[in-house]
């Protein structure tokens, strides 16, 4: 083994806390081995992938990347999702999440960016709230997906104190970003933040870093320097380097922090 390698191996690993190997995009059975080789090589050893309705939820979890990978899955219905989902199919989704081989429930919540119909939101609303209860339920942390609702999502989980809950994908104001720390949830962020005119810049803070989450949400929002293309989970890589230099922090310790706290946020020992 070159001495380049040993130096890998030895290094903390990247944390992916919010991805999607089970779509379409990465041919995951097809591709398994490239793409473990490709993780592998980026020292990319920690991913949680989740789902956004029922099949998808246990594709994820289906997903085996080999050897020397720590693989988590969540479950849940995405807002997009929602208005076509049965009450049954909660039901059902609660039978998988109570055989307790879900890391937690997600991506769940509410989306007024790409929904403008209120029935469509109330709806939303409905599926958002019975997710949430199954959470609490089952003593299971949540991923949510908040779209230009998050003062109604803040309302909503009023209701439900005590549940471990992140804010995926954050791309609110600075006001925001300080009710979420506020209340001790977490919070992701992903390659928006390589973007050259994200106001995310402004709002990150050192302050928060025992709260922050970095994902790469792939297939989307690829990071500079490869924004326009697919988005693969090994390009998070950027993202940390980016978040490295934006609080002044040391990648290596970035790299531990984000893993504690992960765990943390599923209840595993570090």
């Amino acid at each position: 083994m070159s001495r380049a390698n040993r130096a890998t191996q030895l290094a903390n690993p990247f944390t992916d806390t919010h991805t999607h190997l089970q779509m379409e995009e990465f041919g995951f059975r097809a591709n398994r081995e490239y793409l473990a080789s490709e993780f592998r090589k980026s020292n990319l050893l920690i991913i949680n992938d989740v789902g956004y309705d029922l099949k998808s939820s246990q594709d994820a979890l289906d997903i085996e990347l080999g050897s020397g990978f720590e693989h988590y899955a969540f479950a849940g219905v995405h807002p997009h999702y929602a208005e076509k989902t049965l009450d049954c199919e909660i039901d059902t989704l609660e039978e998988m999440l109570s055989k307790r081989k879900f890391s937690g429930v997600g991506e769940i919540g509410l989306d007024r960016w790409w929904h403008k119909d209120e029935n469509v939101i109330k709806r939303q609303r409905i599926v958002f709230e019975m997710q949430l209860d199954i959470a609490s339920r089952l003593s299971l942390p949540v991923m949510l997906h908040v779209r230009s609702a998050y003062e109604e999502a803040f309302e909503i989980m009023k209701n439900f104190p005590g549940l471990k809950a992140e804010f995926h994908s954050f791309t609110g104001t600075k006001e925001e970003l300080e009710h979420i720390c506020d209340n001790g949830y977490y919070f992701g962020i992903n390659g928006v933040i390589t973007f050259k005119n994200t106001h995310l810049r402004e709002s990150l803070s050192r302050e928060h870093l025992n709260l922050l989450l970095i994902e790469s949400d792939a297939p989307y929002l690829s990071p500079v320097p490869y924004r326009g293309k697919r988005n693969m989970p090994q390009y998070i890589v950027e993202t940390y380097k980016t978040i490295s230099s934006i609080l002044d922090i040391d990648l290596e310790k970035l790299k531990e922090t984000v893993r504690y706290n992960f765990y943390d946020f599923i209840s595993k020992e570090y």
